[in-house]
């Protein structure tokens, strides 16, 4: 089923996990030297985070 014919409920649990996955990567230490300064990425990625769940408490269970 393309994105865009998954119910809302669903499109909003698929972008939670894509951003917490997201946000595991950039928080995990680099294996490859240095780790590069991500803090403003992830400020903005919990942010993002942070609409996408209260978005998905505001979705009834039969909203698409």
């Amino acid at each position: 089923m393309p994105e865009s014919e998954k119910p809302l409920r669903e499109q909003l649990d698929d972008a939670i996990v894509v951003v917490r996955r997201d946000l595991e990567i950039l928080r995990s230490p680099s294996s490859i030297g240095g780790g590069a300064d991500n803090r403003s990425v992830i400020a903005d990625l919990e942010t993002e985070l942070r609409a996408l769940i209260e978005a998905r408490s505001n979705v009834g269970p039969h909203d698409t």
